[in-house]
């Protein structure tokens, strides 16, 4: 399994309109099939920091996904508007792989 995280920070006095802007891409997702994210917050850290978690079965999920996405002129359109709200040079990915004892061996 994979996880895609995108860590960001909200601008100051925008985070309520951010937040409204996940939703949508959320419901975007949902209405084209794709994996939705779930959001986070740091509980102490960085302030207006938004975690989103990705979770694929494997990585041509996460690359067809992320293809799709970006191919995708409505989904573009909220990102857009998304990045107007995060603080320039926030903006954080990573991509984590599970792994077991069994992977060692």
């Amino acid at each position: 399994m994979y996880k895609a995280r995108l860590i960001v920070q909200v601008k100051a006095g925008r985070f309520k309109e951010y937040l409204g802007m996940t939703e949508k891409m959320n419901d975007l997702a949902r209405s084209r099939g794709w994996t939705e994210a779930t959001y986070l917050i740091p509980t102490v850290g960085t302030a207006n920091q938004i975690i989103a978690e990705f979770e694929y079965p494997d990585l041509a999920s996460f690359e067809r996904e992320g293809d799709a996405s970006f191919a995708d002129p409505e989904m573009m359109a909220i990102v857009k508007d998304a990045v107007d709200c995060l603080v320039d040079g926030s903006i954080h990915s990573e991509l984590l792989q599970t792994i077991s004892t069994a992977d060692m061996a």
